[in-house]
């Protein structure tokens, strides 16, 4: 892309006394042309097929403005980031620039729109993030379902929520979101941050559903950063007691990560799939949020019941997905990812459900045969959130990109 781009920085506040803890870094057009607005640049660059380009260049220019302006290493600074420009490689021409700014405290805004497109990448994007020395935000929660699915599993340091909560009236809907948050700030230390503050009314309800950080017109627009060098005031920095690890479960299958863990239990197939029934049966009520997540062994097949149900779970979750060593059926809307017959998770049949207030993972292998050819199973029910979103981060990392076309 040939337009020629700037940073302009919005303060960030702790909501308890107003004081300054960051920014954010927002990119705009610049030259003598016309300005042209954000979502229409990055939708160029869609176009073009210059993303990853153009998402190093916004934040080089975030990161050269901080630079510039002395910024002091106590304040946060927030810069936005495509999921599929983060996991590329920086420019080279821009690696001396991230040197110099390695003693920034930069947090990562994840603002992908379709966060269930390419899930594996997201991970990586955010693994990326951290292997950098990056803290990791996850932008307008609340916006959409996606946002709050992968919560849990990205493990942000700052969760933003989208400016509709704060401007808009209550209804059930957002006290859901409030509530799930709460729980993940509360599990995590993650803190929560409020966009679109624009009048204390907001900033009230911003309070009311536990965010500790505030942004919006109440305290500045968009604009040139101050001059830090010259400034008196003293430095606020942003306390942040988040999990900031990855998420990396060293095994390669959910049935590996319980290896040793917990009593195995045995059941043939008909049992299992009684307890698959009401397990799956949870989902249904949990929440457009939740992922669901399913594995056939090589001897199960998918029925058409079966298909039905996780076609049925498709409109009422964030991602339904089953990985399969058989050809996916026809006309199905659920999304299917192949698995080799010759792999460890061809073994497993299993039901991994993440939700924002509670998770189950049913992880069962393949241990034989009865004389009548019927099969058994070694199993295990849990519901350890952590075992389950490590079966899930397992599961996700196989997930390809979900086609544009």
């Amino acid at each position: 892309m040939s337009i020629d781009i700037t940073s302009v920085y919005q303060p960030i506040v702790v909501l308890d006394d107003r004081a300054v803890v960051g920014y954010e870094a927002l990119v705009r057009s610049s030259g003598d042309g016309p300005s042209v607005a954000p979502p229409e640049l990055l939708r160029a660059a869609r176009e073009q097929g210059v993303t990853a380009e153009f998402d190093w260049r916004c934040r080089t220019s975030a990161i050269q403005g901080a630079v510039e302006a002395g910024y002091p290493a106590e304040l946060a600074l927030f810069v936005n980031a495509e999921p599929t420009a983060l996991d590329a490689p920086p420019p080279g021409d821009c690696l001396p620039l991230l040197a110099e700014a390695a003693r920034l405290s930069v947090t990562v805004e994840i603002t992908e729109r379709d966060l269930m497109g390419d899930p594996a990448g997201l991970l990586r994007a955010a693994e990326h993030a951290r292997n950098m020395g990056w803290r990791v935000a996850i932008d307008d929660v609340g916006a959409d379902s996606s946002s709050l699915a992968l919560i849990p599993l990205l493990r942000p340091d700052v969760i933003k929520l989208d400016m509709a909560l704060v401007q808009g009236r209550s209804t059930d809907e957002t006290a859901a979101i409030v509530a799930a948050v709460a729980a993940e700030a509360e599990r995590t230390g993650a803190l929560v941050l409020a966009e679109g503050i624009e009048s204390e009314l907001h900033e009230n309800y911003a309070r009311s559903m536990g965010a500790v950080l505030g942004q919006g017109y109440l305290y500045g627009a968009p604009g040139p950063l101050p001059a830090f060098g010259e400034s008196a005031h003293p430095v606020h920095a942003v306390e942040l007691d988040a999990t900031v690890t990855v998420r990396a479960p060293v095994a390669v299958t959910p049935f590996g990560l319980t290896h040793g863990s917990g009593v195995r239990r045995h059941a043939d197939a008909s049992l299992l799939e009684a307890i698959e029934n009401s397990v799956l049966s949870s989902a249904f009520g949990s929440g457009s949020s939740t992922v669901v997540l399913a594995t056939l062994s090589t001897s199960t097949g998918l029925s058409a019941a079966r298909a039905a149900i996780y076609d049925d779970l498709v409109a009422r979750t964030a991602l339904t997905a089953v990985f399969d060593s058989q050809p996916a059926p026809a006309g199905h809307r659920f999304r299917t990812v192949v698995v080799g017959t010759d792999e460890p998770l061809a073994m497993e049949r299993s039901i991994v459900i993440v939700a924002p207030m509670s998770s189950v993972a049913l992880i069962a292998v393949e241990r034989g045969t009865t004389p009548e050819g019927t099969t058994l199973y070694d199993y295990r029910l849990t519901y350890d959130r952590d075992v389950v979103l490590d079966a899930a981060t397992v599961l996700l990392r196989r997930i390809p990109a979900r086609s544009n076309s």
